[in-house]
């Protein structure tokens, strides 16, 4: 049976991952359904289909009609003011840390041990590393061949890593490899033949990974969840943007979206947690 609210949770995810440094996983987690579509993605390789799609498919369509829905607006909001955009997602995750460190403690019922803090520390500046990566240029591959499709489709497997762990951004991944624009591109011209490379790799990709996730989440709950501590915290310093706003006006509005940012995830974060 579909769950229709599972298509403002999947549009939500779906908005976030036309966003570098925002990953739609770290959004899965804020709204409590995280471990449901780890375990959703497992039950479709282990050939548990229907109960799966119950859940995936009302899913799926949210985050893709927000792909294509909002890429346009959001495009228009990262070049137009990417300041207050940034620090509204920036505040999002610094809303998620404590839902994300409750979660580590309560799943174990066991304190943090000197080794979880290293791979909290060693996850944080592996994630903080990214952000050294600069922006390439902003181009759009126009040339397509059978070589581009497979470049486009592995692009989608490498990125899909952004719906199965929190903190890496799917956004990221594609701008690292130089798919990003070529994707944002597809998604405001409607350019199905790149949609459905990029996406074919995405739920192949999925599919695998997720069940990897959930394995080590069972099996090594407090330390994977301090990998997901240090790539969430060091997604913050991907996120915020070099410049700070030039004016008192724009830096009021800055503060505002950080704030509405901040407050939607400790309200989602206490809200799953009662």
């Amino acid at each position: 049976m579909f769950k229709w609210t599972n298509f403002f949770r999947g549009f939500a995810m779906g908005v976030t991952e036309t966003v570098p440094g925002v990953s739609a996983s770290t959004i899965a987690m804020l709204m409590g359904i995280y471990e449901k579509l780890l375990g959703s993605l497992s039950d479709i390789t282990k050939g548990n289909i229907k109960r799966a799609l119950g859940f995936l498919i009302p899913l799926g369509i949210g985050m893709v009609f927000a792909l294509l829905i909002t890429a346009k607006f959001i495009k228009y909001l990262l070049a137009e003011h990417p300041i207050p955009t940034m620090f509204l997602f920036v505040g999002l995750v610094v809303g998620i840390l404590p839902f994300l460190w409750r979660s580590a403690h309560a799943e174990t019922n066991k304190r943090f041990k000197p080794y979880h803090f290293v791979l909290i520390g060693v996850s944080f500046t592996l994630m903080a590393l990214t952000s050294l990566i600069g922006e390439p240029v902003e181009t759009v591959i126009t040339d397509f061949n059978a070589g581009t499709y497979i470049y486009l489709f592995f692009s989608g497997v490498l990125a899909s890593m952004a719906l199965v762990l929190p903190g890496i951004s799917g956004a990221l991944v594609l701008m690292v490899l130089g798919a990003y624009y070529t994707a944002i591109s597809a998604l405001d011209s409607f350019h199905i033949p790149v949609i459905a490379a990029i996406g074919l790799g995405v739920a192949f990709g999925v599919l695998f990974t997720s069940r990897i996730i959930r394995y080590f989440l069972k099996t090594y709950t407090q330390a994977t969840y301090s990998i997901m501590l240090g790539l969430v915290a060091g997604s913050i310093l991907v996120i915020a943007p070099s410049s700070l706003p030039d004016t008192f006006l724009y830096g009021l509005v800055t503060f505002f979206t950080f704030l509405a940012g901040l407050v939607t995830a400790l309200t989602f974060g206490r809200a799953e947690r009662s």
